[in-house]
């Protein structure tokens, strides 16, 4: 595996519920799992998991657990997202389900961020960032 791809892993309740998805979903044949990032609040990224096709700026690796899928990653989120677990909860009286990813760098995109270090802006998004985000 390549050093720079994210390492992501899976507890069994979302590798389970993943292929269950796969076996039972007709319509993503052929699709990959995306993780990206959604958004940003005072405490992090937001994360969202789901089935998608390929685009051409993808990133698309090998999961590190049993899947029957592939994962795939925008060069952002691939940036901000080194080392993760995706869990899959699924909590009625909370009326709560779905795949939660906790990013293991998570404390380290709280607020802004990029205003204290901004050695963790991606190069070709310091002009972005900088412009009083």
């Amino acid at each position: 595996m390549n050093e720079d791809l994210p390492k992501i892993f899976f507890t069994d309740r979302a590798i389970s519920q993943i292929n269950l998805i796969i076996e039972n979903d007709y319509t993503i044949a052929n699709q990959h799992l995306r993780i990206e990032i959604s958004g940003k609040g005072c405490e992090g990224f937001h994360y969202s998991i789901g089935f998608d096709d390929t685009r051409q700026t993808d990133i698309l690796f090998e999961p590190q657990a049993p899947l029957n899928c592939k994962l795939l990653m925008d060069p952002f989120a691939t940036f901000f997202i080194k080392k993760a677990n995706i869990d899959f909860i699924q909590d009625f009286s909370q009326d709560a389900e779905g795949f939660v990813l906790t990013n293991d760098d998570q404390e380290m995109f709280e607020g802004k961020f990029w205003r204290k270090k901004p050695e963790l802006i991606p190069e070709h998004l310091k002009e972005v960032f900088s412009s009083g985000l």
